[in-house]
């Protein structure tokens, strides 16, 4: 056992960069930690770290080494959830979700709140970023994704709902400048652009020819969607999300969606998350309520 609290050490400082940061995931102190990487390493007869007082190097061997504990740590500890599982355990445990910053109210955290009134002893840790979070360095149970298409085999997916990609903008900009109607009106209106997204400073549009890529002279930029979303309630300019995240704006009449000649495209809200022979009960039972709760909303 002393041994595994010694791997379950050292993958943590691999993950998080340092010993201090492990030091502090691990509440123990930074000697400590050093300590069980070095036993580690004496173990083995192997340099896993090199290390000086200013940083950090994770050695060939070492992030061979990590890749092993990490496997064999995250298969025990999902082989003792499934052993607790089939006893009949009402599900407990934590459930990390990583989630775009603006679908997190009122559709995840609705979704949570439901789930916790069926299994209320699940936590959740929540992680709302517009990057793509790291399963491994995040321990992330479970990914929640916007995009047109998602390709990557080396996770498993699973579609949640459409949504489609929509202008919006406040009633009292419409009012002061009027609604555009084609996408040549929109050159002469304030247009905002999301700078998280991942089609950079363009906005897609379909097309005949396929999908396009439409800029404009951008009045404003912001890579934080609570920011962007505000911008457009204050009546800056017109903006492009998935209806999914306007739709409560929409029935407080904060906002109003915007037809044009062409149309923007459909995006997948998907849930990602690693192949793993032993996936905790925890998190099979929230993506099913998750998918069930989108589909009754």
């Amino acid at each position: 056992m002393d041994k595994l609290r010694k791997m379950a050490v050292f993958t943590r400082v691999v993950e998080l960069g340092s010993f201090a940061a492990a030091a502090a995931d691990q509440n123990v102190t930074p000697a400590i930690v050093g300590r069980h990487v070095a036993d580690l390493e004496a173990m083995l007869g192997l340099r896993l770290i090199n290390r000086t007082t200013r940083s950090m190097e994770v050695t060939d061997a070492g992030q061979h080494y990590y890749h092993g504990c990490k496997t064999m740590l995250d298969q025990m500890a999902e082989l003792e959830q499934d052993v607790a599982d089939r006893k009949g355990a009402s599900p407990s445990g934590i459930v990390r979700v990583a989630a775009p910053e603006g679908i997190g109210s009122p559709l995840l955290l609705d979704a949570v709140e439901s789930f916790q009134k069926l299994y209320p002893e699940v936590l959740f840790d929540l992680v709302f970023e517009n990057d793509q979070t790291d399963f491994i360095s995040a321990k992330v149970d479970l990914s929640i994704r916007l995009a047109i298409s998602l390709e990557d085999s080396s996770l498993i997916v699973a579609k949640l709902m459409d949504t489609q990609l929509s202008l919006f903008a406040a009633p009292s900009y419409l009012e002061r400048l009027g609604v555009p109607t084609t996408v040549q009106d929109l050159d002469n209106h304030s247009c905002l652009a999301f700078g998280g997204s991942r089609f950079g400073d363009s906005w897609p549009l379909m097309t005949k020819a396929g999908l396009r890529k439409l800029r404009q002279p951008w009045r404003l930029v912001a890579n934080q969607t609570h920011i962007y979303r505000e911008a457009l309630v204050r009546g800056m300019g017109i903006g492009l999300l998935p209806e999914v995240m306007a739709a409560d704006l929409v029935e407080a009449e904060l906002l109003v969606p915007i037809c044009l000649d062409s149309r923007f495209p459909d995006v997948g809200v998907f849930g990602v998350y690693h192949e793993k022979t032993f996936q905790p009960r925890r998190v099979r039972l929230f993506l099913e309520h998750l998918r069930e709760h989108i589909r009754q909303a």
